[in-house]
């Protein structure tokens, strides 16, 4: 990717945090998050003060992140999934992703359906929702 100059952008990075050890030992369906046999997680970062600019670094972002899984395309390869701690509205947004894969696979893989049933027990008026929350499930 051709470096921008970019001096209003107060910071970009890429993030890697170490995962393995006792976290690999917890089966993936005992938690919401499935993703145990990760080595590690990636979080891309930007910041930047001036909101007229939000166009050119959430692009400058978007292009980044298809490039560097272009392979997958422009997504995280499902075996590895997302992390919802590193929230990205972009995997609920037909239009930038466009691999075929839901946003909610890529988080949760087959824990989704359960999450589901959770949420329509205890959430069932849907008061704690956001663009990546868990919808109920169908019929619900």
């Amino acid at each position: 990717m051709k470096r921008a100059s970019a001096p209003d952008l107060l910071f970009g990075s890429v993030g890697f945090a170490s995962y393995g050890g006792r976290i690999n030992t917890v089966a993936t369906d005992a938690t919401a998050f499935p993703h145990r046999d990760a080595v590690m997680r990636i979080q891309y970062t930007a910041a930047w003060a001036d909101p007229t600019l939000d166009g050119r670094y959430v692009d400058w972002l978007r292009r980044l992140y298809r490039e560097i899984y272009a392979g997958t395309r422009g997504v995280p390869d499902p075996r590895d999934g997302a992390y919802i701690n590193y929230p990205d509205d972009d995997m609920a947004d037909p239009a930038v992703n466009t691999s075929g894969v839901p946003w909610s696979t890529l988080y949760y893989k087959g824990n989704y359906p359960r999450l589901q049933r959770v949420k329509a027990t205890w959430d069932p008026k849907n008061i704690f929702s956001h663009t990546l929350g868990i919808e109920a499930p169908d019929g619900a």
